[in-house]
């Protein structure tokens, strides 16, 4: 599990390069009327969030068939909320790029739903081999005793 936490925080590491540099280069030579100073906080967020995100999942010990599914889907809400709350916070300090902060939150959190979904797969498939292996194990060793 640590060689998949890796790969994945290694992923993760390359998303938010690529896609927090290539939207801020879109946004200032496209788009700058848009362009903010605080951007680098939205980019920051998602790769604090995805960090925790990949250690929870990845930590998890699977005892119930859901559980998985339960901490991910707990997680993307605890995740939407305090994305809101960063976008509040943002909106009572600074009324007048609120409009360039939120198109580029959303924009970010979409992109990042694709690489959340693809991380989640990835561990639900990691435990349904693991745990059939671990229980042909077990059949195996049950018959020789």
């Amino acid at each position: 599990m640590k060689k998949l936490r890796r790969k994945f925080i290694i992923m993760l590491t390359i998303f938010i390069v690529i896609i927090g540099f290539g939207s801020w280069l879109i946004l200032i030579h496209f788009f700058p009327s848009l362009a903010f100073y605080d951007y680098p906080i939205i980019p920051i967020f998602f790769f604090t969030v995805g960090i925790v995100s990949i250690y929870i999942l990845t930590g998890l010990k699977i005892d119930k068939p859901n559980k998985l599914l339960n901490t991910f889907m707990l997680i993307r809400g605890i995740k939407m909320l305090l994305a809101i709350i960063m976008a509040t916070i943002y909106w009572i300090l600074d009324r007048t790029e609120i409009r360039s902060f939120a198109i580029m939150l959303v924009a970010f959190y979409l992109c990042y739903l694709f690489l959340e979904t693809y991380i989640y797969i990835k561990i639900e498939t990691w435990h349904r081999t693991n745990s059939f292996s671990l229980k042909l194990k077990k059949e195996n060793y049950d018959e020789k005793v």
